[in-house]
């Protein structure tokens, strides 16, 4: 059944791959607390915590490549997005809304975001957590229709963020900011 189920693995891996690069390259947002903090400030904390999540999110795609897909493999890469994805929540909640117009609309899309994210890190969750009683082959199709499902959630937060900043605050801050650099540089 593994044998089947590896071109279905590695359809997975690369979704891991397709969604840490929407997230890369979808510029930012961000959210938590209820002060503010300049546009540059927000956009620089928000592309922060989403290069950590990527690289995470790389290094758990990386535990089930190249020949390495078992059980045991797949609940590592589960736990390690869990636990990604627990640190971006946390990364996000720390930053307070970007001082803007529509800042706090800015600051609840994030959180929306990071609520769906860890959303579907539960579904992948309890598929893997299925996965052990024989449904590999189930689970790999869960798990890369979620991810499918995150990256578009990821895409669509950010392109709602550019309708609520029609000034362009907001772009022009994540051109600016250091953290976000990286992230475009990672697009190349």
């Amino acid at each position: 059944m593994i044998r089947f189920a590896r071109p279905r693995a590695l359809f997975a891996i690369s979704s891991l791959a397709v969604l840490a690069f929407l997230a890369a390259g979808c510029g930012g947002g961000g959210g938590g607390s209820s002060n503010t903090e300049s546009a540059q400030d927000w956009a620089d904390g928000v592309c922060s915590a989403i290069n950590t999540w990527t690289d995470s999110l790389r290094s758990a795609s990386a535990s089930v490549s190249g020949g390495n897909l078992s059980e045991n493999s797949l609940t590592q890469s589960a736990t390690d997005l869990k636990d990604a994805t627990a640190q971006l929540r946390d990364d996000l909640s720390g930053l307070g809304a970007p001082d803007i117009s529509s800042g706090d609309q800015a600051k609840e899309s994030i959180d929306t975001l990071s609520g769906n994210i860890q959303d579907g890190v539960d579904k992948i969750d309890g598929a893997i957590k299925d996965a052990q009683s024989g449904g590999l082959v189930n689970a790999l199709t869960t798990v890369t229709s979620t991810i499918s499902t995150m990256g578009t959630q990821v895409q669509s937060t950010f392109s709602d963020l550019g309708k609520l900043d029609p000034k362009g605050e907001l772009e022009s801050a994540f051109q600016n900011a250091s953290s976000c650099k990286s992230l475009t540089s990672q697009q190349g």
